[in-house]
């Protein structure tokens, strides 16, 4: 059972760290895309409409952060209990 829990927990790490860095990229892509290559452009309707793309990085970001920290600190425990 030991086993499983420290599985899951470096899982939740890795799985937390991926979907962190992929919000990282869907943020950049939206600032790159929207807002920093339509510069000088009179139609800034794109700024709207990527919206989503923005929302989806911000909520991947957050979650991925809250699950990366929780496996940290489930790792960290199960450490400090084996010693």
């Amino acid at each position: 059972m030991q086993k499983l829990k420290k599985w899951l927990a470096w899982l939740s790490v890795f799985v937390g760290g991926l979907l962190a860095a992929s919000g990282v990229v869907f943020v950049v892509m939206y600032v790159w895309e929207a807002i920093i290559a339509r510069l000088g452009e009179p139609d800034q309707s794109l700024v709207f409409w990527y919206l989503p793309i923005l929302f989806l990085g911000l909520i991947a970001c957050a979650g991925g952060l809250k699950l990366l920290l929780r496996g940290i600190q489930q790792i960290r425990s199960m450490s400090s209990g084996d010693t």
